[in-house]
């Protein structure tokens, strides 16, 4: 949903998403209609599996999110239909609690036929994964195919394709028919050799622009401040997050305030302490 803004970036209203592993922060975003109980994501833009543009979420993660994996385009047509895309994702840490980490892609000390016997058997892959330290910046690009988990303490900037294909593998035990296990289509969808590292890392200390992510469904770049310029948006327009006061295209934007900005250049400045993060489909 959009409200008032300039003919370059307009703002986005979240939706904001309850979910059993999230917290408390993201209410404020929109408090007179947050849903009850723990939120996990806040939902800029809509899964409506349209191939261009970015689905932008924040998630709150406060406790583990279920060991999941994406399907690809070419899986999720033969799963669900002809108009059906897969789940590419990418992840920005915001803010990380000291020791958090994640699971993403098998561990040095497994082997894909570790992986497969283990989602072929039902055993527990998650001590198969690979157990990523985060902090604060961080970036990973979390490709199809690729098992992964988030784990507490973690406040994350996340760009995806316009999907909301997963797959659990396993929840942590929470048995919770809203949730299902998904061990069919985990099996097909996972690529069992995959090995993920962090993709890259935002240079606080350097202002300016910064590429993050640059994959065939979407880029995501930062502009660390104190920066004033031009920016240049593609033809697909962006989906920006301030982590602080920004302007763009005449419009202020505060710490969480997401904007659509519309495709062409851009006037920008963003404050010293302050960084946006965009995110543009391909």
């Amino acid at each position: 949903m959009e409200t008032a803004g300039s003919h370059e970036a307009r703002l986005l209203t979240p939706r904001l998403v309850g979910r059993v592993w999230g917290g408390d922060r993201l209410r404020s975003l929109l408090p007179e209609a947050a849903p009850s109980g723990p939120i996990g994501e806040a939902w800029f833009g809509d899964a409506d599996e349209a191939p261009d543009g970015v689905l932008v979420k924040l998630l709150d993660v406060q406790d583990r999110l279920s060991v999941q994996v994406h399907p690809d385009d070419a899986l999720a047509k033969v799963i669900h239909g002809p108009t059906a895309i897969g789940k590419h994702e990418a992840w920005v840490v915001l803010e990380a609690a000291p020791g958090a980490e994640l699971l993403l892609g098998r561990a040095a000390s497994t082997s894909g036929a570790d992986i497969a016997g283990a989602l072929e058997s039902g055993a527990d892959v998650a001590p198969l994964l690979a157990r990523h330290r985060v902090h604060r910046g961080d970036v990973f690009d979390v490709p199809t195919g690729c098992l992964h988990a988030l784990m507490p303490g973690l406040f994350i900037w996340e760009v995806q394709q316009r999907s909301d294909r997963t797959y659990r593998v396993a929840d942590w035990g929470r048995n919770d028919p809203s949730r299902p296990l998904h061990s069919q289509e985990a099996l097909r969808a996972t690529v069992a050799e995959f090995q993920a590292t962090r993709t890259a890392a935002i240079d606080w200390g350097r202002p300016g622009e910064q590429i993050l992510v640059a994959s065939p469904h979407f880029s995501a770049r930062a502009v660390v401040g104190p920066w004033t310029g031009r920016l240049t948006v593609n033809v697909h327009g962006a989906t920006a997050t301030a982590t602080g006061s920004v302007v763009v295209g005449g419009l202020r934007l505060a710490a969480l305030t997401t904007a659509h900005l519309a495709a062409g250049e851009v006037e920008l400045v963003v404050s010293d302490g302050a960084t946006l993060l965009i995110a543009e489909g391909r």
